[in-house]
C-alpha cells in the first residue's frame, strides 16, 4: 500500500490478500475460466480453474501482502492481536466464514452438509474424509448466473414422477407397498444402493435406453443422459437428479443451504460464503468418496421450498439475509465517480472487487492514506481501521463479508 512511511497511515489500514485457486476438474477452463478473467492472468491450456479461497482454512489459507515483510499468514496475522484486527469487541479470535469464487463449468457432485454436532461426530469418526468439526451453512450468490438442484421436490411432484418414470417406480416400491411420501422413496433408494446395487445401475441403464431414444428431451433428462455417459449406471447420484429441484439464478440472485440441504451445482460462476468448514457428504455425480450412510442421518426433507434469499438494499449496499452467526454478506455498486463511507466498525471486513477500480482512503478526518484497487482485488479492513471512504473510479461492483 501507498504511503509506508506514514506512521498514521500504518496504525490501522487496509491489506491486500493474496489467495489460492483450487484446480477441481468441473472448474472452468480456456477462455470460459472465469476466475482467470477476473484476476487477469492468463488461462493454463486445459487447466481448471475452479474456487479461489479467501480466508484462513487449512487447505488454502490466505496470506496478507506486506510491502516490508513480504506475505504473512493470514490466521497468524489475526492471532498475534485479535482484539484489534479481527474483533474491537473481543467476540472472536479467529476468522469464522471461509469466502469463495466458485466457477463450475460441469457438475459438482450431489452433496449435503452437516450441522455442527454431525459435523464433529463425522471428524472424530472418519477424519481423513472429514478434516474439521464445523459445520457449513452457505449461501451461494450468482455473478452472471448458476444453473443448481437444491432441496428435494415435494411429495405430489413425486407421485408425477413415478408415473413418468416407470422404472424408477418399480425399483421404489418392488418389496412393498407403495411409497407413502418422498422420504421414504429416497430410502428406499439407500437401501437397494447398499443391498442390491446391481439394481441401481439396472435401473439407469432401463431408463437412459428409453430417454436417449426420446425426440425432445426436457432439461433434466438431459441432465441424466449427460451425467449417465461421464458417471456410469452404477452412480445413485442419477436417479437423484429427478428428485431435486432445479434452479437457476440470474445476477444477483442467492441461495442459502442450511445444513442437510441436498444440492449440486452445475454450471455459473458465484460468489459463496459459509461457516469456516470443508466438510461435505456426497452422494453421487464424483468419482470422489461418497458416503450414503452418513447422508441418511443428515438430510432434510422439505420438498418444494424455496431457498431462495431475500434482500435488502441501503444506497449502494445490498445485503443477502443469511440465519447464521458466522457472517454477513453484502454486495456494493458504485458507478464512477460515486463514493461509499464506512463508519463505526469494529470489526474486520474481506472485500472482493468482481468488476472496475476504486480508490480507498483513510487516515482521520483528512483521509490523507490512499491506495488504489482494481477486479480481482481482494484486500481485509480490520477492526482498528473505525472509518474509511471508497471512490469508484470506474463503474465498480465489490462483495464484501462482514461478522455479524
Amino acid at each position: 500500500m501507498p504511503n509506508e512511511k506514514n506512521t498514521d497511515c500504518q496504525s490501522a489500514r487496509p491489506y491486500r490478500l493474496e489467495n489460492t485457486i483450487q484446480n477441481y476438474a468441473w472448474g472452468t477452463r480456456n477462455h470460459e475460466a472465469y476466475i482467470a478473467k477476473l484476476l487477469g492472468i492468463n488461462p493454463e491450456p486445459g487447466q481448471a480453474y475452479a474456487e479461489l479461497w479467501m480466508g484462513v482454512h487449512p487447505n488454502a489459507p490466505s496470506s496478507i501482502i506486506d510491502l516490508e515483510e513480504g506475505p504473512l499468514s493470514l490466521a497468524k496475522w489475526i492471532s498475534e492481536r485479535p482484539q484489534e484486527r479481527i474483533s474491537g469487541g473481543g467476540r472472536q479470535t479467529a476468522l469464522p466464514y471461509l469466502f469463495k469464487v466458485l466457477s463450475a463449468g460441469e457438475a459438482l457432485s450431489i452433496q449435503a452438509h452437516p450441522n455442527k454436532l454431525q459435523a464433529e461426530s463425522l471428524h472424530q469418526l472418519d477424519p481423513e474424509h472429514y478434516p474439521d468439526d464445523n459445520h457449513k451453512p452457505e449461501i451461494a450468490v450468482a455473478i452472471d448466473h448458476l444453473d443448481a438442484l437444491v432441496g428435494f421436490i415435494s411429495d405430489q411432484e413425486f407421485f408425477v414422477l413415478l408415473e413418468t418414470y416407470p422404472e424408477l417406480k418399480s425399483l421404489i416400491n418392488r418389496n412393498s407397498e407403495p411409497t407413502a411420501n418422498l422420504k421414504e422413496g429416497v430410502q428406499v433408494l439407500f437401501h437397494v444402493e447398499e443391498h442390491d446395487e446391481k439394481s441401481i445401475a439396472l435401473t439407469t441403464n432401463q431408463i437412459q435406453q428409453r430417454l436417449s431414444q426420446k425426440n425432445n428431451p426436457d432439461e433434466t433428462e438431459i441432465l441424466f443422459l449427460d451425467q449417465f455417459e461421464k458417471r456410469g449406471p452404477e452412480d445413485i447420484g442419477l436417479l437423484f437428479i429427478f428428485l431435486l429441484n432445479r434452479v437457476k439464478l440470474g445476477p444477483g440472485e442467492a441461495v442459502f443451504l442450511a445444513p442437510g440441504v441436498p444440492h449440486a451445482y452445475l454450471k455459473g460462476n458465484i460468489i459463496e460464503c459459509m461457516a469456516n468448514s470443508d466438510n461435505v457428504v456426497r452422494l453421487g455425480l464424483t468419482r470422489k468418496f461418497c458416503d450414503a450412510k452418513a447422508l441418511q442421518d443428515i438430510l432434510v426433507y422439505d420438498g418444494g421450498s424455496d431457498f431462495r434469499v431475500t434482500q435488502s438494499r441501503q444506497g449502494h449496499l445490498s445485503e443477502y439475509a443469511s440465519p447464521v452467526s458466522e457472517f454477513r454478506i453484502k454486495s456494493l455498486d458504485l458507478a464512477e465517480g460515486q463514493s461509499e463511507l464506512f463508519t463505526s466498525r469494529t470489526s474486520l471486513t474481506m472485500f472482493l472487487i468482481v468488476e472496475g477500480e476504486l480508490s480507498l482512503h483513510w487516515g482521520g478526518e483528512n483521509n490523507s492514506c490512499t491506495c488504489i484497487l482494481k477486479q480481482g482485488h481482494s484486500f481485509i479492513t480490520p477492526a482498528n481501521l473505525s472509518e474509511f471512504d471508497m471512490l469508484a473510479r470506474l463503474d465498480s461492483k465489490l462483495y464484501l463479508v462482514e461478522i455479524p
